[in-house]
C-alpha cells in the first residue's frame, strides 16, 4: 500500500451508491432476472437524458469557504462562479452534447428550510429531495464541519453522490456534490489540509465526471507507481482527470487542458453531438485467456497513438484512451454465496457475448492496442473496472498483433490506422500468462475485500 500520509481523497460515496463499471460508464443497464424488473437498457450506460439539456443544479446559498474564526474567505458569488466554471469544463467539449444551468438556491426539503447546509439532518433532507428527483444539490461545506458530522476524515476534498435513476429508460435523474471549503480557507496544517485553487477545482471537476456517469480510468499508471518522481509533461497529458488517484500537479498549473484525451473520448461517447462521428473512430474486440476461447473479464485495454518522431512531444503517452474488458457485463452473474442477492447485481448486462468485450473511441490516427492489469490498490471507491478487487494478472503488458496466440511475443505489436467513422472490430488479444479461467460463478469478490481504513484510498496532491 502507498503510505497513508500521501495526499487527499477524491471519491467516497458514488461507487458505493451505484455499482461501478469503470474505465467508461459508472452504471450499466441490465435485464430482468428471475422476474425482477429490468434496469435501464440492457448493456447500455446510464446517462442524463440528452433531450432534456441543460442539466439544472442548485447551489447552497452559503459561502464556499470560511476560516476557523467564521470569517468568509470565499464568498457565495465567487464560489458559484467557480462551480459554474467546473461544470463548464465538461460543457466546453466540442464533440459532446452536455450542458448545465444554475437553477438558483437549494429548494426547501424537510428539516432544511433554507440557508447554508451545516448539519447532518439538513444534508439528509436535501439528499432525500435529490433521491426524489426534485433537485441536484451542490453543497458548500464552508468549514468542513458537515463532512466531519457525516463521519468523513479531514482529508476529503469533496464527493459526488448519485441519488436517482430512471430505471425504465436508463437515465440518471438525480445527483449531488459536496465541496469541502476548509481546503480553501488559506490555512495549511497537519489537521487543516490546503489545496491550490486549480487542484481543488480539478478534484471537484472529477466529481462532476461521476455526476455525468463516468467512472475511473487507468492510463500511464507508471506515474503513480513511481511517485514521488516528478510527473513529466507527456505522461501527465495522457493521465485522465478520471484517474482514481490525484498525485500530480494540477493540469492547468503545467499548461495542460483540464481534460485528457481519455476524458474527452468518454464524455463524447456518452453524449455525442453532430460532430462526434466525424472526429472519432472505434476499435473493439475481446480479451481471452490463453486458450483463445474463454473471455477475460476485468483487464485494462489501452489504445495509444503511435509517436510521431517529427515532434518533441511523445504522442504515445499524450494521446491514449482506455476501456476495461467486459465493462458492459455485470460484476456478479448471480449466486447466493457472495452475491448481493440471489439474482446478483442489478446493473450490467447478462449477455455472455459482452464478457471480455471492449470498445474504445479514438481520434483519427495510428494506434497500438495493449492490455495491462488494473492496479491492486484500485478497489471500492477507487475501483477501475467491473471487478473489485481487480482480476489477477501478473504478466507484463501485452500488445495486439496480427498473429495473436497464447504463445506469441507479448511486446510484438502491429498498428491500426483509424479514420473518422471507422468501426474496427475483432482486435482480440490472447493472454500469454497461464491463468486459471473464470467460471459461471465468478463475481467481484467484494464481500471478501480486506476491510480498509479510509486512508488506504487516499489521493495525492503535491500542492497539499
Amino acid at each position: 500500500m502507498k503510505p497513508a500520509s500521501r495526499g487527499l481523497l477524491f471519491v467516497l460515496i458514488l461507487a458505493a451508491t451505484f455499482p461501478a463499471f469503470a474505465g467508461g460508464p459508472l452504471v450499466v443497464g441490465g435485464p430482468s432476472v428471475n422476474g425482477s424488473a429490468t434496469f435501464g437498457v440492457d448493456g447500455q450506460p446510464f446517462t442524463w437524458n440528452p433531450a432534456r439539456m441543460p442539466i439544472a443544479y442548485r447551489l447552497d446559498p452559503g459561502p464556499m469557504a470560511v476560516n476557523s474564526s467564521g470569517q468568509t474567505v470565499i464568498d457565495h458569488a465567487t464560489g458559484a462562479q467557480r462551480v459554474q466554471n467546473m461544470f463548464g469544463v465538461w460543457q466546453s467539449v466540442s464533440t459532446a452534447k452536455v450542458s448545465f444551468t444554475n437553477a438558483g438556491a437549494l429548494l426547501n426539503a424537510g428539516s432544511y428550510t433554507g440557508g447554508d447546509v451545516t448539519t447532518a439532518a439538513q444534508f439528509n433532507a436535501v439528499i432525500g429531495s435529490c433521491q426524489a428527483g426534485a433537485q441536484n444539490p451542490v453543497i458548500f461545506d464552508a468549514d468542513g464541519k458537515l463532512l466531519t458530522s457525516l463521519g468523513f476524515p479531514p482529508e476529503v476534498i469533496g464527493f459526488n453522490q448519485g441519488c436517482a435513476t430512471d430505471a425504465v429508460n436508463g437515465f440518471l435523474t438525480g445527483s449531488a456534490i459536496v465541496l469541502n471549503g476548509k481546503m480553501q480557507d488559506k490555512v495549511s496544517s497537519q489537521s487543516n489540509f490546503e489545496l491550490s485553487a486549480n487542484a481543488f477545482d480539478e478534484a471537484i471537476t472529477h466529481e462532476i465526471g461521476h455526476f455525468l456517469g463516468l467512472d475511473h480510468s487507468q492510463i500511464n499508471l507508471q506515474l503513480f507507481l513511481s511517485f514521488p518522481t516528478p510527473c513529466d509533461t507527456d505522461n501527465r497529458a495522457g493521465l485522465p482527470l478520471m484517474f482514481p488517484i490525484s498525485f500530480c500537479p494540477a493540469r492547468k498549473d503545467v499548461g495542460l487542458p483540464v481534460l485528457s484525451p481519455d476524458d474527452v473520448s468518454w464524455i463524447s461517447s456518452f453524449y455525442p453531438n453532430t460532430t462526434t462521428a466525424d472526429n472519432y473512430g472505434t476499435i473493439s474486440g475481446k480479451i481471452f485467456f490463453g486458450d483463445g476461447v474463454t473471455a477475460f473479464q476485468g483487464i485494462n485495454v489501452i489504445a495509444r497513438q503511435v509517436d510521431d518522431p517529427n515532434t518533441d512531444a511523445d504522442e504515445s503517452r499524450r494521446v491514449a484512451v482506455s476501456a476495461v474488458s467486459g465493462y458492459l457485463f455485470t460484476a456478479n452473474p448471480g449466486q447466493s454465496v457472495t452475491g448481493n442477492d440471489t439474482n446478483g447485481d442489478r446493473s450490467g448486462s447478462r449477455n455472455p457475448s459482452l464478457v471480455g468485450y471492449y470498445q474504445i473511441a479514438v481520434p483519427p490516427g495510428t494506434y497500438t492496442v495493449e492490455i495491462e492489469a488494473i492496479d491492486s490498490e484500485f478497489v471500492g471507491g477507487s475501483s477501475v473496472g467491473p471487478l473489485s478487487p481487480p482480476a489477477p494478472f501478473l504478466g507484463p503488458a501485452e500488445f495486439w498483433n496480427h498473429d495473436e496466440s497464447g504463445f506469441d511475443i507479448p511486446q510484438q505489436r502491429d498498428t491500426i490506422t483509424v479514420h473518422p467513422r471507422d468501426n474496427i472490430t475483432n482486435i482480440d488479444i490472447i493472454l500469454n500468462e497461464d491463468l486459471p479461467r473464470f467460471d459461471q460463478y465468478e463475481d467481484s469478490g467484494s464481500l471478501f475485500d480486506v476491510p480498509m481504513p479510509l486512508s488506504s484510498h487516499l489521493c495525492e496532491d503535491v500542492n497539499a
